[in-house]
């Protein structure tokens, strides 16, 4: 089980230049891309000397190898208020992300005012977690990334139907082993990244009928808007949608609330379909990833 504050760490190199080792314990078939992007908007928060994110918009170019990266951050544009940054990641000269990232500062003045309604939910600690819900009803599940997350589903499926859920799914989780990092706003802000990219894809294949063919859909983009942080609260509230599954695509959604309602985050995702029935097309890598909770490129 992986530390999200020791292995997504960097390392200074050079003025815009960082490096990082990307830890196996975040393996899921490849690297999950929450947790790359996760090293990715670290780097920014080091080469910024502005307070946090304000969105995150990244792209997953080919799947990395728990090795060590190259991490380059270019400032595009700079005021006292807010700073634009370009991330790129690269392994042994082979581009592996692409991001760019808006810094603001902590003290922008300016309205505050809370516009969206946060989801019912019943308190975390009255749930059971996911693999206690799984152990009961489905004799199981095996699901890597669940390692690295306390997820107590809000919904649960009591058995599988003719046709699965809603393209909804809402849920409390809490990172694993260590669940808050309220001294960087950075390392916070991860958190938000890691639950947006892992949600879409479970939605997507529990709003599936039973006949559509098995797929994997890798992370093309992750697209995350943090509007709020809640530093010190271990639980916070996922909501995901399924969007669209058409023409060889997968798209949805996550908002990631505050146990008192506020709004943190909110993400899209773009994937790419993979049938397992298809053979590889000629020079294309081989599927490394069950959809968003693996991302590392198409």
């Amino acid at each position: 089980m992986g530390d999200l504050a020791i292995d997504s760490a960097v390392t200074p190199v050079g003025e815009g230049r960082y490096a990082a080792t990307l830890s196996e314990e975040w393996n899921v078939w490849g690297p999950i891309g929450g947790y790359l992007a996760s090293v990715a908007l670290r780097a920014a928060g080091a080469e910024t000397r502005l307070t946090r994110p304000a969105s995150m918009n990244c792209q997953f170019l080919s799947t990395a190898r728990f090795e060590h990266v190259d991490v380059a951050v270019e400032r595009l544009r700079a005021s006292r208020r807010a700073e634009a940054l370009r991330v790129s990641m690269s392994q042994h000269g082979r581009a592996v992300l692409h991001a760019t990232v808006w810094a603001v500062a902590g003290d922008l003045a300016g309205p505050r005012q809370r516009l969206a309604t946060p989801p019912q939910a019943p308190p975390p600690h009255g749930l059971p977690t996911i693999e206690e819900r799984a152990a009961t009803e489905w004799g199981g599940i095996a699901l890597p990334h669940l390692a690295h997350c306390d997820t107590r589903p809000v919904f649960w499926l009591e058995a599988v139907p003719e046709r699965y859920g809603e393209p909804n799914q809402r849920g409390w989780v809490r990172l694993r082993p260590r669940a808050t990092f309220p001294e960087d706003p950075w390392l916070d802000a991860c958190r938000s990244l890691i639950h947006v990219d892992i949600t879409p894809f479970p939605c997507v294949m529990l709003a599936s009928p039973n006949d559509v063919e098995p797929f994997v859909a890798p992370t093309m983009d992750l697209q995350v808007i943090f509007h709020d942080a809640a530093p010190e609260s271990e639980w916070l509230l996922v909501e995901g949608h399924a969007s669209a599954l058409s023409h060889g695509l997968a798209a949805g959604r996550a908002a990631v609330w505050s146990p008192d309602g506020r709004l943190l985050a909110t993400g899209a995702q773009q994937m790419l379909c993979r049938l397992f029935s298809a053979p590889e097309q000629a020079g294309e890598p081989a599927a490394t990833s069950a959809g968003a909770e693996a991302g590392g490129g198409p």
